[in-house]
């Protein structure tokens, strides 16, 4: 009976949820640069740079900002309601964020409610996907059964006291209060229905393994970052290389040795015995650089070949690059593209339905069965190009 769900299976599904949560901590931690790395120690006295490359969030940001490059555009007839509705509701800016969810924790949840002011409308707003699930049914089109947001309730000094659980249907929405999330212990607040004609939760995909779009790559991007602190410390070392002595004595005490040393920073000049033993040289440790630089652009390609993000600023990407050049440079960043359109218009699709079934509600029947959707890339144009081929045209075509 979903119009009265068991506290227990509440629970049960929320500790489920929250067994995936660390996984999803794990890949917010890399987008904004919290890397393993970071917590690396070393043996006292060695130098330990801890070097963060973030190609994490190049990653996420450049795949973001092709597939979403314009406003996602709305096609179809009797749709002008749900466009103004979309639009009191900055929905472009939201679409942007939810891409961006997307690209880090392969999922997004957003959730629908209705506004408050005197002229009442339907908005969405995303919700962190660690506070937030769908459950769906055993069927093969695992149609939603219920959804369930729940957060933390704080006192005066910042405390946690408890948690909110809400908890959707395709009816109402159930409120409940619970001091243990771990216990049965669900205190209901009240009920109130809503009109969405479904549970108005709508999960998006990134791809069919919900996986983020460098999540593959991360052992990929912890050897860059240990090479590239490596590269720096040896750079210390040889810094700090070792002055070695040979037949010679700095002086008989700790004193006296200390004030040599002093001299010799001072004046850069140090008198050997006449006798053939004598000598002086740095102990310095031999680096390879050439080898060095070609494993950090093996492991740097690796990452931006498998990820199929490619480095916008290596040379191939030339300038003067013709606009058919420049498509197939992009070509594994459109297949990424295609993919993550893919399953990005399918929770378009539900969207419009529950906005539609709550505007019918209003009495502004929209059909959306017919509407055509429309994501642009955001490519840079090639102007010249473009108006030699309408020249070599004119009278042609």
């Amino acid at each position: 009976d979903l119009d009265n769900i068991p506290p227990a299976m509440i629970q049960n599904c929320i500790q489920e949820h929250l067994s995936g949560v660390p996984r999803l901590n794990k890949l917010e931690a890399y987008y904004l640069g919290q890397h393993p790395i970071l917590m690396r120690k070393m043996t006292k006295g060695l130098p330990n740079n801890r070097i963060v490359a973030n190609h994490a969030k190049y990653i996420v940001d450049i795949a973001v900002g092709y597939v979403m490059g314009g406003p996602v555009k709305y096609e179809g007839e009797g749709i002008e309601d749900i466009l103004e509705v979309f639009k009191r509701g900055d929905i472009t800016s939201h679409d942007a964020e939810l891409a961006k969810d997307l690209s880090i924790f392969g999922v997004g949840r957003e959730l629908y409610y209705m506004t408050n002011d005197a002229n009442p409308y339907p908005k969405a707003v995303l919700i962190d996907p660690r506070q937030i699930f769908l459950v769906v049914d055993d069927t093969v089109e695992h149609l939603p059964l219920f959804g369930c947001h729940f957060y933390e309730k704080r006192d005066i000094s910042n405390t946690v006291v408890g948690y909110y659980v809400n908890v959707y249907t395709e009816r109402e929405v159930i409120r409940y209060f619970v001091r243990d999330i771990n216990g049965q212990d669900y205190e209901e607040l009240g009920r109130e229905q809503h009109y969405f004609g479904g549970v108005p939760i709508v999960e998006f995909w990134n791809n069919e393994e919900q996986q983020g779009d460098f999540e593959q790559q991360i052992p990929l991007i912890d050897a860059y970052n240990v090479l590239m602190s490596d590269r720096v410390n040896d750079k210390e070392q040889l810094v700090d290389a070792i002055l070695k002595l040979k037949g010679v004595s700095l002086g008989d005490d700790e004193e006296e040795a200390s004030r040599t040393i002093q001299l010799l920073k001072e004046y850069k000049v140090l008198e050997l015995p006449g006798n053939s033993d004598a000598d002086a040289g740095w102990i310095i440790k031999n680096l390879s650089e050439q080898d060095v630089e070609v494993l950090r652009k093996a492991i740097r390609d690796d990452i931006h070949q498998f990820a199929m993000v490619p480095n916008l600023t290596d040379e191939h990407f030339a300038a003067n690059a013709s606009g058919v050049a420049m498509k197939y440079k992009l070509l594994g960043l459109e297949q990424l593209a295609i993919i993550k359109e893919r399953y990005f218009k399918k929770g378009l699709r539900q969207r419009l339905k529950l906005f539609a079934n709550v505007l019918s509600v209003k009495g502004k029947a929209v059909d959306v069965s017919n509407v055509t959707i429309t994501m642009t890339r955001n490519l840079p144009a090639n102007d010249m190009e473009a108006a030699q081929m309408i020249t070599q045209l004119n009278g042609i075509v």
